[in-house]
């Protein structure tokens, strides 16, 4: 009995400390995806404020991107190993291990493709609105021509009439 009691603890231990690992796992990909935006930002300021060569900060700046990507591939490969390892033991029951940035990546992609959406719509309405308000300019243009004609043809044959007499 006190070894089943045992492996309950045991089990317990090891599921508590593949949460543990994948929590920290989170705050590395936060603090990675942190340091991708600033890194770079700081070697881009420090190569437009010296005086030095911009080459060697602008290879800095791109070793710093590809090596923050890298680091942030291996964790997210290391915790895609620990959720198959979990579903192997049969701690987990879901057969798609969960990534550590895919979901807000992907409801944040939703959300400008709906936002895109919206601002399309937006724009085609207010095409049309312009189009039928040049339309209606185009008619009033077309209307004071048309009387501009009208009442240079009466001053034409005034004028015409004046002469005559």
């Amino acid at each position: 009995m006190s070894n089943l009691t045992e492996k309950e603890v045991m089990y317990d231990k090891f599921f508590e400390l593949q949460k543990s690992v994948h929590l920290k796992n989170q705050k590395k990909i936060r603090v990675g995806l942190k340091l991708n935006i600033l890194l770079p930002l700081i070697f881009l300021v420090i190569c437009f404020l010296s005086n030095r060569s911009k080459l060697v900060f602008l290879v800095l700046w791109i070793v710093s991107l590809f090596g923050i990507s890298f680091y942030l591939l291996y964790v997210e490969y290391m915790d895609f190993k620990l959720q198959e390892q979990m579903k192997e033991f049969g701690i987990i029951e879901h057969d798609d291990p969960q990534a550590l940035i895919g979901n807000e990546v992907v409801q944040g992609i939703d959300d400008i493709k709906n936002a895109r959406k919206e601002m399309v719509q937006d724009i085609k309405e207010i095409k049309m609105e312009i189009r039928s308000e040049i339309e209606k300019e185009k008619q009033e243009i077309a209307r004071e021509r048309e009387e501009i004609r009208k009442e240079l043809k009466k001053d034409i044959q005034t004028v015409g009439d004046k002469l005559k007499k």
